[in-house]
């Protein structure tokens, strides 16, 4: 079927149509499918969906290797911004990420939607996304893939124009260094001097388990003065005493300085455990004004997992405050999840990377890596220890970027793992599994 261009400078419901469904379940004008295996295809079909509502229909062909995507072609201007929307309704899909994907495709150039929500009965993706440097012939792909027996029904699908995206600057203050509370003192009236959001000091800055206190105790009250007195964010860890527990705690108190959250590390150093030290549980994402927050501490680092956690619960920046930590991992932690990471260290260097791997303050990148840069202002004192960032999270690029971030590296997006058994389940069963063969 030869697809139909659409002007697409106000919002169109391609799905849409004056005409019924037709018996024979022919797809409407514009629309066509593609199968890169024939002997994989998904019945695609024009019909209604369990809502009565005119809808763009797919499911599977009994195998769980089946793949294909409908397409509707269409131009897309030079330099402008896009909205790309669905609605749909489906039926024995385990996991949509898995199973559907929805994207804009053309030469050296896709984006599209990289996460759902529910609306009721309804499933949605919304995203928006610069659109190509020249005018260029595109197709909105619409992916149904892996499940031999689930539908899914299209009842919206839209592509327009949109106001162009906000930068979203966050200027943030990261440590390195030992001192007193007076030299953490005078560290965070030059991070508050400097205007920034949000100030992070090291991994247990002042005290050891033996000085342990509540979390509402000097050192709590010191950040929270802190926060409220530069109307900044401000964390850190320090030992809290919980009742009988002792725990590596860094609290997050907000630019009011009221307590937003505290994590407690759930990772220890064995030395700590043999200090009286407990493990915390569990991984909090903190909302914020600047967007999702988590936190790890020094030997979560050594763990995978942990950042992928909290990238899956909506973490933007991470931030990881440590008494020594592999700078070689940070690349890896934040492209693997698609995060920023902040880093305040004892006895490493503090340091800020993007998710697409790109360090705050490096004099030449790396040569094997495409991305974005999303640092837009790096400055460092020697003296004083400090190191202050301004990111824009206002677009998370995708790592080895190629693009844009339907073809480039995954960056924790979920909708681009293509696995049809997922590889998280074995590890998770592997992980009980106490003993060898």
């Amino acid at each position: 079927m030869t697809a139909v261009p659409r002007d697409i400078s106000q919002s169109v419901n391609l799905v849409a149509t004056p005409a019924p469904p037709t018996p024979d379940g022919s797809l409407p004008p514009g629309w066509e499918a593609v199968y890169p295996n024939p002997a994989l295809a998904p019945i695609f079909t024009w019909g209604r969906s369990p809502s009565g509502q005119p809808a763009l229909t797919a499911r599977g062909n009994g195998r769980r290797e089946c793949l294909g995507y409908l397409r509707y072609r269409l131009p897309l201007k030079a330099q402008s911004t896009y909205r790309l929307r669905v609605a749909l309704r489906t039926q024995g899909l385990e996991d949509l990420n898995r199973h559907l994907l929805h994207g804009v495709f053309g030469p050296d150039y896709n984006d599209g939607i990289l996460a759902y929500q529910r609306d009721g009965e309804l499933v949605t993706g919304d995203a928006r996304f610069p659109g190509p440097k020249t005018a260029l012939e595109a197709e909105i792909r619409l992916y149904f893939r892996f499940s031999p027996d689930g539908q899914a029904w299209w009842e919206q699908v839209s592509l327009d124009q949109c106001e162009p995206i906000a930068p979203r600057l966050v200027k943030v203050a990261c440590a390195w260094g030992t001192g007193d509370l007076a030299h953490w003192d005078a560290w965070l009236d030059a991070a508050g001097k400097k205007g920034v959001d949000l100030a992070l000091l090291p991994e247990m800055f002042v005290g050891a388990p033996a000085d342990a206190q509540p979390i509402d105790g000097a050192n709590g009250r010191f950040m929270a003065d802190k926060a409220r007195r530069w109307h900044m964010y401000v964390s850190g860890s320090f030992y809290e005493q919980r009742g009988d527990l002792v725990l590596n705690t860094a609290p997050l108190y907000d630019r009011q300085g009221s307590l937003l959250g505290s994590y407690s590390k759930n990772l220890l150093y064995d030395p700590e455990l043999d200090q009286g030290v407990t493990p915390g549980e569990g991984y909090p994402v903190f909302e914020t004004d600047l967007g999702k927050v988590g936190i790890i501490i020094c030997y979560d680092s050594w763990f995978p997992e942990t950042m992928r956690l909290l990238a899956y619960k909506g973490a933007e920046l991470v931030l990881f405050p440590n008494a020594g930590y592999y700078t070689g991992l940070m690349p890896a932690r934040a492209a693997d999840n698609g995060v920023w990471v902040a880093v305040s260290s004892l006895h490493g260097p503090a340091g800020v990377w993007d998710p697409g791997a790109n360090r705050a303050g490096e004099l030449e990148a790396e040569s094997t890596r495409c991305a974005p840069n999303t640092i837009r202002y790096f400055e460092k004192d020697d003296a004083l220890g400090i190191l202050v960032t301004t990111l824009d999270l206002s677009r998370q690029p995708s790592p080895h970027s190629w693009g844009g971030p339907m073809l480039s590296a995954p960056g924790g997006r979920r909708v681009r793992q293509t696995w049809m058994v997922s590889l998280e389940d074995e590890i998770a069963r592997e992980a009980k599994r106490w003993w060898r063969d």
